[in-house]
């Protein structure tokens, strides 16, 4: 079985963190863009993984919403 792209998150993707930011009703900015990456950094450390899926970020970023503008 092959682990497709679509999958994970690319962080380094504006369209895909603004997807993330429409997601939860938050502006996209670069300033939210940024803080999504931090986001994403500690997750990933959290959870011990190198890459994060959509669904797992998403989880993360709803409860993390009061840090996005």
């Amino acid at each position: 079985m092959s682990i497709s792209d679509h999958d994970y998150v690319n962080f380094s993707e504006d369209h895909e963190l603004n997807y993330h930011l429409t997601k939860v009703g938050k502006r996209q900015t670069e300033s939210n863009r940024d803080e999504l990456k931090v986001m994403g950094n500690e997750l990933k450390n959290q959870l011990g993984k190198t890459m994060l899926k959509h669904g797992e970020f998403h989880e993360y970023v709803k409860k993390q919403k009061h840090r996005l503008e």
